[in-house]
């Protein structure tokens, strides 16, 4: 879905916009991702706990063992254990909005070095309009940074 100058900002959205939009993405990861993801890492810097819902929604409609774990991901918690303890795991990098993809990359080749395999990143807005290392599963294709800050 495109919206160009439509919700291209997290705090337009109402609670329930957010719960819609963590249940779109849940399906879309429950088609795209296979094997099933066994891990959540939310990025840091989202304020609409986009990750919280939807692991919760996910691990409530599609998932086939139980609970899904859902880390922060932190570089410190990353190489302090954490990191070893969830190689082998097939996870899902899930932050509010990708607008450069700069944060994703690096968060998703850190944890391919510590053995975590990432199947999709999923996100709130995308900004990227590019292809990336995975899949992307968004709920909102927002305008690029650069059309922003000419509507601005």
């Amino acid at each position: 879905r495109c919206e160009s100058r439509v919700y291209y900002r997290v705090e337009d959205l109402a609670d329930s916009d957010l719960d819609l939009c963590a249940e779109y993405v849940a399906q879309r990861i429950a088609n795209v991702v296979h094997p099933q993801p066994q891990l959540f890492l939310k990025l840091p810097g989202g304020y609409t706990f986009f990750a919280e819902r939807l692991s919760a929604i996910y691990t409530e409609l599609y998932s086939k063992s139980g609970e899904i774990p859902l880390e922060q991901y932190l570089d410190e918690k990353m190489n302090n254990g954490h990191g070893a303890k969830y190689g082998g795991y097939t996870a899902v990098l899930i932050t509010d909005v990708i607008t450069t993809a700069r944060s994703s990359l690096e968060a998703h080749t850190r944890a391919t070095l510590k053995g975590i395999k990432v199947s999709c990143w999923a996100t709130l807005i995308d900004r990227t309009f590019g292809p990336g290392p995975v899949p992307v599963v968004s709920a909102f294709t927002g305008a690029a940074v650069r059309l922003l800050t000419q509507i601005g």
